[in-house]
């Protein structure tokens, strides 16, 4: 009994530990401070932007990705959707369309994968893993299909160029769009009917309905908001890679769901946008130190496979809803 009483009590610290933000910050800081001692370039304010130019596409797509979270689902097909809205660009960069237009048909591309898988999810009453999952392998599919996998060189557009490397005192211009996505869906959920709506159908959905709540409406709209943020997501890349690839992406699947989870956005009406931005802060900390330490590929695959399931045990031990 008095182990289990310690195993209770230890339980409960843990939980205290990492609530919130706490954990994901104190690691964050840990790996720093081993990067820092470890590299000296890791701290040079070029490595710092570095850091953030990177950020700027995994934390643009999860900040989308945390709003379908909170209510209970996952959304694997972003980085997919991502691909294919970037040959779509790609594409239309080939014909001669104008920058600005071709960013919002890519949007609207994006926004339409959205309305497929809001559709299949809300009407048709697929488990939301089991729909991004088929999705993923669609939009995938025909991200090949569209150019037979050839991939497109973008050159000498200085709009996506600006996207891509651009800098406003210093700091690159896709970092600055990451932080004002972030902050407009920070104040949508703290602030709007909608925000709130989505965190009592997270929460519960029964609730919400029988509090008058169009749950369905609700969900429609928030898959529709995380497929826009990978079209964006899809834009940043190819203007920082000046190439639209269907290739882009893969095996990154899951970085956003790491990322949200790590930021205490749990399944279900628990989480914060802010805490993803943690998570994706910590994610690319360690991708750029590895790197700097020349770690192998197949190596930070296997240890992003390890943050991975470090990330949900922590979930579990928040309590929040990818547990077993």
């Amino acid at each position: 009994m008095a182990g289990g009483k310690e195993q209770t009590g230890l339980q409960k610290t843990l939980r205290k530990l990492m609530k919130g933000n706490i954990s994901t910050v104190i690691a964050l800081i840990v790996l720093c401070l081993i990067f820092g001692v470890a590299s000296p370039y890791f701290f040079t304010f070029t490595n710092v932007m570095n850091i953030g130019s990177y950020a700027s596409i995994m934390g643009t797509m999860a900040s989308g990705l945390t709003v379908a979270m909170l209510l209970g689902g996952l959304d694997v097909s972003q980085y997919a959707l991502s691909a294919f809205c970037g040959m779509i660009m790609g594409m239309l960069y080939e014909k001669g369309v104008n920058p600005y237009l071709t960013m919002l048909l890519v949007i609207l591309v994006g926004a339409l994968g959205g309305c497929l898988n809001a559709f299949i999810i809300t009407k048709m009453h697929v488990n939301p893993i089991i729909c991004t999952m088929g999705t993923q392998f669609i939009f995938r599919g025909g991200a090949y299909l569209l150019t037979d996998g050839r991939y497109i060189r973008i050159t000498g557009e200085p709009v996506y160029s600006f996207i891509g490397s651009g800098k406003i005192a210093g700091i690159p211009f896709c970092l600055i769009v990451m932080a004002i996505i972030y902050v407009v869906i920070w104040y949508v959920l703290k602030y709007t009917t909608y925000g709130r709506q989505v965190f009592a159908v997270g929460g519960n959905p029964k609730v919400a309905q029988l509090a008058g709540i169009d749950t369905a409406k609700i969900r429609f709209i928030s898959h529709i908001l995380a497929a826009v943020t990978a079209a964006l997501g899809g834009i940043i890349t190819v203007s920082q890679t000046a190439a639209a690839m269907a290739k882009h992406g893969a095996g990154n699947d899951m970085d956003g769901i790491a990322a949200v989870i790590l930021g205490g956005s749990g399944v279900g009406g628990k989480g914060q946008v802010t805490g993803t931005l943690f998570g994706i802060l910590l994610l690319s900390v360690l991708v750029n130190g590895m790197t700097l330490l020349n770690v192998q590929a197949y190596w930070q695959q296997v240890i992003k496979g390890m943050v991975l399931i470090f990330a949900i045990f922590v979930d579990s031990l928040r309590g929040n809803g990818l547990k077993a």
